[in-house]
């Protein structure tokens, strides 16, 4: 592990076990022809915004696009991110509202790719993978990281390492294995940029701003990864025309991660404040345990990866770093106004009485 220049936010670009020197890309030697691609995107968490981002990356790169949001229109159309879609259809976009696991609801048109954002589990995914088995080139399914076991040794995720054998995202894709479809499974972790319909960074700019103290779990060094939406839409924009991309998985993040105390610094020195980091053990205080803690918006072990096998092999480079991008994400922040906002606080309010802060 190498550390950055910004050693004291705890900001690491990794090199990882088993680099070797870079063969040919087989990506530069395909020709890539225009598909046509359908996104199916869910209607909530931290995904929610993939399918308009990667909607932008595939029409730059001259395919035509439809999409299949699950939802209801009335519902979804004043809220971010699915406000955006207007714009979509302006560059010749279809967009449609409905259940992903009725096939009724799917578009009449045919396909030659299917991004599937939307499925957790088998009987989400299982209607719209019967549906489109053998009349699509290929199946892309975007998972989760989170599907890894945790490894308190050898944090740093590949490609191959030990997951859940029950989470859903696994069964998933077991089953497009039986089906014998072309697919491609991307993972990603956590993800920031425009139109996000969940909070990262977005929780430590609440207490930061309002001179609040930022609870983190203990020791406060575990790495995490932040990855820009716009660069996880570049890498799965990357598939369509890569034969060797099929039957492959994908970490789909950064290549750096950055400690829970060092977004607290970050965000502070783009706000012009001070951080008042509290550390504290949610075991001990009775909001947490085994990875997890109440009202804090990442897991409280060390979760980044490797994503060379993405750059070796679909040609992808991120553009991004959160860095790089916190001012930027402090300024929309408070364009929206979020600063003056009521932010419930019941959970650390509790957290700082247990340590004796009250």
């Amino acid at each position: 592990v190498k550390r950055s220049p910004h050693s004291k936010m705890q900001v690491q670009r990794f090199q990882c076990r088993g680099a070797q020197p870079q063969k040919a890309n087989r990506t530069r030697c395909v020709s890539v022809k225009a598909a046509k691609a359908l996104i199916v995107n869910t209607k909530g968490g931290g995904h929610a915004f993939i399918g308009l981002h990667l909607a932008k990356a595939l029409l730059a790169k001259g395919h035509t696009v439809t999409i299949l949001q699950d939802g209801d229109q009335a519902k979804l159309s004043a809220k971010a991110p699915f406000s955006q879609y207007a714009g979509l259809e302006g560059h010749g976009v279809n967009v449609h509202f409905g259940s992903p696991t009725d096939p009724a609801a799917f578009p009449k048109d045919t396909f030659d790719i299917v991004y599937d954002n939307n499925g957790k589990d088998l009987d989400s995914c299982k209607p719209l993978i019967d549906a489109y088995t053998g009349k699509v080139k290929h199946y892309v399914f975007v998972g989760s990281a989170g599907a890894y076991k945790a490894n308190s040794i050898e944090p740093c995720i590949f490609e191959g390492d030990v997951r859940k054998a029950t989470a859903g995202h696994v069964v998933v894709e077991n089953y497009l294995q039986e089906k014998g479809l072309p697919f491609t499974v991307f993972q990603p972790m956590y993800l920031y940029g425009p139109h996000t319909a969940k909070d990262c960074e977005q929780w430590f700019m609440d207490r930061i701003v309002r001179d609040r103290p930022v609870c983190i779990p203990e020791p406060g060094i575990q790495l995490t990864s932040l990855t820009h939406v716009e660069d996880l839409a570049s890498m799965l924009a990357a598939v369509p025309g890569n034969e060797g991309a099929k039957f492959q998985q994908y970490n789909s993040c950064s290549d750096r991660c950055i400690s829970f105390t060092g977004i607290a610094k970050a965000v502070a020195k783009a706000m012009g404040k001070e951080a008042k980091i509290v550390l504290y053990s949610p075991e001990k205080v009775g909001t947490g345990k085994g990875g997890k803690a109440e009202g804090f918006p990442f897991r409280t072990e060390h979760f980044f990866a490797s994503s060379n096998k993405a750059k070796r092999e679909l040609g992808w480079q991120p553009k991004h770093t959160f860095l790089g991008d916190v001012n930027t994400q402090v300024e929309e922040y408070m364009k929206q106004g979020r600063d003056r906002k009521e932010v419930d606080f019941s959970i650390d309010d509790k957290i700082l009485a247990a340590l004796g802060h009250a």
